[in-house]
């Protein structure tokens, strides 16, 4: 633990147990409690932190994404996470290279490429959550690039410190010479290494031989033979050393071309013997992805909504070939889905063929393929641990491996391994369960890791760890890989560079031969919406509080963590604030999650503090409409005396009261709560539509003239010849979510189905559609909805639909739009965008949607979660003003952007010809 120091800035150590505890977790089977953790700013800390490292002989593990697979980035020493304020990122030579420091987010980066029709050349299946940092360390590759576009073969530039404290930049002049002068015992050594593996062609033939296909075990021994200088040599060796030679600062890497157009198939076969015959064809087309999906692989889509094939009709033994063409031109891949057509056509081995272009088909079916190590995970028995490994092939060898690993599984009593992976690089990889509760267990699993080794390496002479880095899992098993020789040079290479060994010790080479059986992460039951997690990290790049107190997946490990120590009062108070007071609830964690985990729902079950909800909240539910006038009266009153006692005196006393209130009374938002005008809508006898009028849009305007979304979707309706009928009926209603995501389940609840009741009754009568005037109550209802005979509308959707008809004149301002999490979680983002383009010629959108942390009036008691969230997923933008579908939502993003915002039925209004 990292007591009170003059060398580290104690505001960016914690050493409390709750973090301590969610770092104590990767996306691999391993747990081990760090001591501290830190989490550095910039350069001086990493020097300071170092410093601190030699000083003290305290093991250091630099941690970006933590996806990696094979427990690179945990340890019972110092966890340095470098995410948050490592985010600088610089497109260079036209998108032809790309600056990123560490904590830059792969797929973010991808998405600023996708402009210059580039990408990077890595693409591993948790692109969207891994950071370019863990990337570059485990020298990852992925689905398309092979090894010809791996980290290693595109890095361009390095910065990096060494454990000494010095840094070097490969793109500054005189670096090379600079790095032999400075670090003379460093570059001797990497030159006399060299030199010992030059000199015998049976070590350099040994080398070359173990990188013709993916190899990532073990050091990037072939720096030794691509490179001359010493800064160049271990520059390449950096790539993949997994955090045990030193910190990479940043990078800036080589991208590859990113062709518009895709085509996207899946063919299955009668077995892995058939499949295997297809790749040369696939190969020969110019399929840029070739994947393998066992039969176990492909049966796991019965868990998928809308799955893209009939889980049910897969056999025993069916083997899927999932392919994708890229090309510049829809026509070339209409084409290449032509010849592929007439190959399965003439192919009687296989036994269906799927192709589509079609974005949300092909996403679907790579959902799949990426989300098969969380799917599995889910679905093992409780209890058990889930592992996965990665190990590579010559071509031929393909479909006798996964017969050798079937029969490792049999043999092991394995029954629910999966087998899939990159046919085009004959890159297997396999997930299965295992049971680390006895010494049976772990055992079986110590003899299972001996089988593949014998398989993979004897029969074979194939690599053990093709693409996810040694790990703790393979670390014992590096010397068989090499041999000795080379695993000595290795073990040279680690003590010249790391002489105390402070840097992410056991993960790469280990002296212990059963490293990879101890620190085993056990995963008690905690709650029935999050018990399946197995803790992959693909939630975390969206959560709202990532970085300010915790994620989604960190909120799970802390729970099943604390299950086995009594908390201290302050502990309990971290675990209040970061658990439960700062998640916004949004659920929408569960979208980039492959099995659709919520964390919010396991949060607001904590917040429920007993089978009955108290009497006031009942109150309140029973008479809604005498509470909504109230807070109307209260905000008029509120916002008179804002004006009354000016906003500076005003503002002061709204955070103190927060403060004093344990952030119960909210802070008032210094763009104010603009209420909205009462309004009369015409008693439509036989309307078009019937609209339910939220409770927030009941209250707060839609703009700056005290208009409501409501009256302003009326007025936009009676433009297009639409008549909507507001349903009076609900006015006493609402949908439940102000109740239940505070933890009044139960009045949540009644409230929501109290109201669709009555949409329904009503309903019946017109046997009309309902628009709900705000997303977020929208997603909650439409959800909720069981009949298909009704339909429930987001007032977004509405507008999307009805703007062809409306004669709507271009407004010149220039708008921000932002997606609210409801409209993302209906699969609807697009429906806002279409309607600000229609509306506006000037208009921004993020880079990716994000959840902007206000979590209905959450943002407003605790104002740092909307802040942190907003200034992490937006890098400043040009426009006078916003648009969304949330009045909470508008005023968070308001606040933090500076910008007036509006209701998207305000902007339609505005725009529509006078």
């Amino acid at each position: 633990m990292i007591n009170s120091s003059r060398v580290i800035n104690d505001k960016i150590i914690y050493n409390d147990r709750i973090t301590r505890s969610a770092y104590s977790r990767d996306a691999s089977m391993y747990r081990l409690m760090p001591k501290s953790v830190v989490k550095p700013r910039n350069i001086n800390d990493i020097k300071d932190l170092l410093y601190h490292a030699r000083s003290s002989n305290t093991p250091i593990t630099f941690r970006a994404g933590g996806t990696s697979l094979s427990g690179q980035s945990v340890t019972n020493g110092i966890i340095a996470e470098i995410l948050h304020e490592w985010k600088n990122l610089k497109i260079l030579k036209n998108g032809d290279s790309i600056f990123m420091q560490a904590g830059v987010n792969a797929g973010y980066a991808n998405s600023i490429l996708s402009s210059y029709k580039k990408k990077l050349g890595p693409d591993p299946a948790s692109i969207n959550s891994a950071s370019i940092g863990g990337i570059l360390s485990n020298n990852s590759s992925g689905m398309v690039c092979g090894t010809k576009y791996n980290s290693y073969h595109t890095l361009e530039n390095i910065t990096f410190i060494l454990p000494n404290g010095n840094m070097y930049d490969t793109s500054k002049n005189g670096e090379k010479e600079r790095f032999i002068t400075n670090e003379k015992i460093i570059s001797d050594g990497l030159i006399k290494i060299r030199k010992k593996i030059i000199s015998s062609s049976k070590i350099v033939n040994k080398i070359r031989d173990k990188y013709r296909i993916k190899n990532t075990i073990g050091y990037s021994m072939n720096a030794f033979l691509d490179y001359e200088n010493p800064i160049e040599i271990f520059a390449h060796l950096l790539i993949g050393s997994e955090g045990t030679l030193g910190f990479i600062v940043n990078a800036t890497l080589k991208t590859v071309p990113d062709p518009p157009n895709r085509g996207t198939g899946l063919m299955i076969f009668k077995n892995p013997e058939e499949a295997g015959k297809s790749i040369p064809f696939f190969k020969d087309l110019g399929a840029d992805a070739i994947e393998f999906l066992d039969d176990a692989s492909l049966k796991t889509a019965k868990h998928f909504q809308n799955a893209p094939y009939d889980a049910k009709s897969i056999k025993d033994d069916f083997t899927g070939i999932l392919f994708e063409y890229q090309r510049n031109s829809s026509k070339q891949i209409n084409h290449l889905l032509n010849e592929t057509k007439l190959f399965s056509k003439n192919t009687k081995s296989a036994q269906s063929l799927l192709l589509v272009t079609d974005k949300k088909e092909r996403d679907l079916i790579w959902k799949i393929r990426k989300g098969l190590y969380p799917t599995i995970g889910a679905l093992r028995k409780s209890g058990k641990s889930i592992i996965t490994e990665d190990i590579a092939f010559d071509m031929e060898n393909i479909a006798p491996a996964i017969r050798g690993l079937k029969t490792i599984f049999k043999n092991r009593k394995l029954h629910d391994g999966v087998i899939f992976g990159h046919a085009k690089d004959g890159n297997l990889h396999f997930i299965t369960s295992l049971d680390f509760n006895s010494k049976k267990g772990v055992d079986n699993y110590d003899l299972m890791m001996k089988d593949l080794s014998e398989m993979t390496l004897n029969k074979f002479n194939g690599s053990l760890k093709a693409e996810h880095g040694t790990g703790r899992n393979m670390a014992p098993f590096v010397q068989t890989e090499w041999g000795g020789v080379i695993y000595d040079f290795m073990w040279e290479l680690k003590r010249l560079v790391d002489p105390l060994g402070i840097m992410n010790p056991d993960v790469l080479l280990a002296k212990d031969s059963r490293i990879h059986l101890k620190n085993i992460k056990l995963t008690p039951k905690v709650h029935k919406e999050v018990d399946s997690c197995v803790e992959c990290g693909f939630c975390e790049n969206i959560c709202p509080s990532r970085g300010l107190t915790f994620t989604p997946r960190q909120r799970i490990g802390i729970m099943r963590e604390i299950k086995s120590f009594d908390l201290t009062k302050k502990e309990k108070e971290i675990l209040e604030h970061g658990v439960n007071n700062t998640c916004a609830t949004d659920g929408l964690c569960s979208l980039d999650c492959p099995v659709n985990i919520n964390t919010g729902l396991m949060v607001k079950d904590l917040r429920t503090k007993g089978e009955v909800d108290p009497w006031v909240v009942k109150t309140i539910a029973e008479n809604f409409k005498v509470f909504i006038s109230g807070i109307r009266f209260l905000l008029s009153s509120l916002n008179f005396l804002h004006y009354f006692l000016g906003k500076n005196i005003f503002d002061y006393f709204s955070t103190k009261l927060n403060k004093i209130s344990k952030n119960f009374i909210p802070i008032w938002p210094k763009v104010g709560m603009r209420v909205s005008r009462k309004h009369k809508s015409v008693n439509h006898i036989d309307p078009d539509y019937l609209l339910f009028s939220t409770c927030v849009n009941r209250v707060l305007s839609g703009d700056n003239k005290n208009i409501s979304s409501s009256e302003y979707l009326i007025k936009i309706a009676e433009k297009s010849g639409i008549k909507i009928l507001e349903m009076k009926e609900t006015l006493n209603l609402c949908c439940g979510m102000p109740f239940s995501s505070k933890g009044y389940k139960s009045t949540g609840n009644m409230m929501k189905n109290k109201l669709l009741n009555e949409i329904l009754e009503v309903s019946k009568e017109f046997k009309k559609p309902i628009i709900v005037d705000m997303s977020p109550c929208a997603e909650n209802l439409i959800t909720e909805l069981k009949d298909s005979r009704y339909e429930i509308l987001d007032s977004v959707t509405f507008l999307n639909n009805i703007k062809g008809s409306l004669k709507l004149n271009k407004l010149d301002e220039t708008f921000y739009g932002h997606t609210v999490c409801s409209s993302q979680k209906m699969d609807d983002s697009n429906s806002l965008k279409s309607i600000v383009k229609s509306c506006v010629k000037n208009y921004e959108f993020p880079v990716q949607d994000f959840c902007c942390g206000m979590g209905g009036d959450r943002g407003l008691r605790y104002p740092d979660l909307p802040e942190n969230s907003i200034n992490k997923s937006i890098n400043g933008i040009q426009s006078s003003f916003g648009v969304s579908s949330s009045r909470t939502c508008e005023k968070g993003l308001s606040q933090q952007l500076n910008i007036d915002f509006i209701s998207v039925e305000a902007l339609v209004y505005k725009s529509i010809k006078k």
